[in-house]
């Protein structure tokens, strides 16, 4: 029994620090691409005549944000003759007369924007935007999400990235509207902000594939088509038609020095939610693109740059693992149960551990003059990312097992009080909070035997549990609750 629990502790470790040497890499990459900075940027101009773009604006349930949205893209600076928007709006509440009144105030000003309702929710967002696809005008097709707010300048900046005609795609950098709020806001800018200032940017660089990521972009339309289309079969249809373009031939490109503004989820169960289908979504695309990635012909560095992006994610279940069982190695080394050597042997792995946090503040630094004054939230994006194993474990087993999905959108308030969550299990946050206990346990045991080394690392556990768990509960009691109509794959 006793080596049965190493070698599965083993396993944890060396999945762990597989995926922590991309770090290290990723970190090599930002020293060796360092010049290629935003200082040396030439700037484009887009030239007349200035093609024609359709704006989509999906949403359900928005009735928080939707004017805001709606106003900031009748105010991006661009000829009204040559913009067309879509409201592809496929709410059940009270969204829907907010809209009707808003679109016929703009209509009165000019606009060429619809309220388009196609009557059910058939394939979710991916469902909705092919549904506009195919009756827009537009050669350029330009995405928001709800929680987004682009600035004037967003189409006159990006649609000059489209200069050569393989480019399908441009991507701009997410900023953040509230990420100073609390410390779960803090925590998943810093999160975001290391996606997009190393992630997407450094394999941008290294001519690797990146994703569209859902909104603040625009696309070619004929790329789209290219493509295959919106498809509804995964709960990341943004990564999907990502993929799917590239492996085409396109190229998406990535504007790191624009970013446009959105809202982070302010309450946990919002961000479980969305940390929860981001993670299921990713799965399902590895699961129905990676073969076709690997088989392609495609550089060798690519092809590992997309099976780390498409399979991250499997980095929850090994640290759920290393929560289980890592109070037990502690144990069996106490008391003489487990041979020293391995002991040496795993303390090895423990090199990984530093990559992602150096990455986390080179971030910071990259993005923010005050950059030293946010380094102490990055022990909250470790925390909440342990916290989130249980969960995203769930969400990832499901995502690869199962055929059939739920959709769960993200509400958001807008800044109000009034704001609102999805319904939630009370399975997940019970055992978050028993798993806190479980290291908070652990922790006192640690400190009582003087294995001082595992402190900061059961810390970190025992907080992110502990957190996700008890405030899962408090917004379960506090915050109203909404149902959100949810169809499996079979339905699409």
């Amino acid at each position: 029994m006793i080596t049965l629990i190493l070698v599965i502790y083993t396993l944890f470790l060396i999945i762990l620090f597989g995926y922590s040497i991309h770090a290290f890499i990723l970190i090599n990459y930002y020293y060796k691409f360092r010049r290629s900075s935003r200082s040396t940027r030439k700037k484009k101009r887009l030239s007349e005549p200035f093609p024609v773009v359709t704006v989509q604006l999906p949403i359900y349930n928005e009735k928080y944000v939707v004017h805001r949205l709606i106003r900031s893209v009748t105010e991006l600076d661009y000829p009204k003759k040559c913009l067309e928007i879509q409201v592809l709006d496929d709410s059940d509440d009270e969204t829907i007369e907010i809209v009707e009144k808003l679109v016929r105030t703009y209509q009165d000003e000019g606009y060429d924007i619809k309220h388009i309702r196609r009557g059910s929710r058939e394939g979710f967002k991916a469902g909705a935007l092919q549904f506009g696809l195919n009756m827009a005008r537009g050669e350029f097709i330009a995405i928001f999400d709800a929680d987004f707010v682009p600035p004037k300048d967003f189409l006159i900046e990006l649609l000059p990235e489209f200069d050569s005609e393989n480019v399908g795609g441009v991507q701009a950098r997410w900023g953040h509207l509230n990420d100073s709020s609390s410390f779960l806001t803090r925590a998943q800018a810093i999160g975001l902000d290391n996606h997009f200032a190393m992630e997407q940017r450094l394999r941008s660089l290294a001519n690797c594939f990146i994703n569209f990521n859902g909104t603040c972009g625009i696309w070619r339309r004929t790329a789209i088509i290219d493509g295959g289309g919106w498809q509804s079969d995964t709960l990341a249809e943004d990564l999907d038609l990502s993929y799917r373009v590239q492996l085409k031939g396109w190229k998406i490109k990535y504007r790191e020095d624009f970013p446009v503004e959105g809202e982070l989820p302010e309450n946990v169960a919002s961000f479980r939610i969305q940390q929860n289908r981001w993670a299921m979504g990713t799965i399902q695309v590895a699961r129905k693109l990676l073969p076709k990635v690997l088989r392609s012909d495609l550089r060798p560095v690519a092809k590992f740059e997309a099976f780390v992006h498409l399979t991250c994610h499997i980095n929850f279940l090994a640290m759920l693992g290393l929560a289980i069982f890592s109070p037990i190695i502690v144990y069996l080394k106490v008391e003489g149960l487990a041979p020293l050597g391995y002991y040496i042997f795993a303390s090895f792995f423990t090199i990984g551990a530093f990559g992602y946090p150096f990455l986390y503040y080179l971030s910071q630094r990259e993005l923010y003059r005050d950059y030293r004054r946010r380094i102490p939230f990055i022990a909250g994006v470790i925390a909440y990312s342990m916290g989130l194993s249980v969960s995203n474990t769930k969400a990832i087993i499901e995502g690869w097992l199962k055929r059939h999905h739920f959709f769960t959108r993200t509400p958001k308030s807008g800044g109000k009080k009034q704001g609102y969550r999805p319904e939630c299990k009370l399975f997940i946050p019970l055992l978050e909070l028993f798993l806190g206990v479980y290291m908070l346990v652990g922790l006192v045991y640690v400190i009582a035997t003087l294995q001082l080394i595992l402190i900061p690392f059961l810390l970190f556990y025992c907080y992110g549990f502990l957190n996700l768990g008890i405030f899962s509960l408090k917004d379960m009691i506090f915050i109203p609750k909404i149902k959100e109509v949810v169809c499996s794959r079979g339905n699409f």
